[in-house]
């Protein structure tokens, strides 16, 4: 039982950092004219992407990081910046600014990677915690084949569980119907917001420590 609970903790970890329903509004409201069959297609990219996000930065992420001389916070605070212009369209709806489009059509495969799978789900929060533990192994005893197995078993899981969360949504689209979703979506992406712009505080406190320090 003790081995198993280091596990355990990992997995809680990595899933409560991807949080699969942070990506259901944004999803809902791109999604809002397409078919079913390609909100599956939506689905169903994201979910693999998020797997081959956290995959690779689980086998080489640290060392590109070093190798780019690219800080978390500064990947951080970029993210925060992405996320944030999706929430400003959530918000002002299609006619406002136009920042990847709501509606079907050939984008909505780049549309699942980024911004949804990369960085709203598979973000830098998931993506440092996975290098972290792979390169300091899930026992904290150095990276081990059972580690890594492992590891790389509960990102499979999480994927599998966006894919859940993004599926389910679809039931609740046709209960809200498009004047429910609208209007969950303009709200939904006041919250989005304001998730990118603790991104962004996150990133700067990250690379100006003293920046944001507590006020005198």
């Amino acid at each position: 039982m003790e081995e198993i609970t280091p596990y355990v903790k990992v997995f809680i970890a990595i899933f409560v950092l991807v949080n699969p329903l942070e990506g259901v509004p944004v999803y809902l409201g791109h999604t809002q004219s397409m078919t079913p069959a390609e909100r599956r297609g939506i689905a169903r990219t994201t979910a693999v992407s998020i797997a081959i996000v956290l995959w690779i930065s689980m086998a080489v992420g640290g060392l590109l990081l070093q190798l780019l001389g690219i800080d978390v916070g500064a990947f951080t605070v970029a993210g925060g910046i992405l996320i944030f212009l999706i929430a400003l369209q959530m918000v002002l709806g299609p006619g406002g600014a136009d920042l990847g489009g709501s509606s079907g059509g050939s984008d909505g495969g780049s549309f699942a990677i980024v911004p949804l799978a990369i960085p709203l789900l598979a973000g830098p929060g998931p993506i440092s915690s996975v290098i972290v533990y792979a390169s300091k192994g899930i026992t904290h005893q150095g990276g081990s084949l059972q580690d890594d197995l492992v590891l790389a078993a509960i990102i499979l899981v999480v994927a599998i569980a966006a894919f859940a969360a993004l599926a389910v949504a679809d039931p609740a689209r046709r209960v809200l119907g498009d004047t429910g979703i609208s209007v969950f979506t303009r709200v939904s992406g006041l919250l989005v917001a304001a998730i990118a712009v603790g991104m962004v505080h996150e990133g700067l406190g990250m690379l100006y420590p003293g920046l944001l320090g507590p006020a005198g």
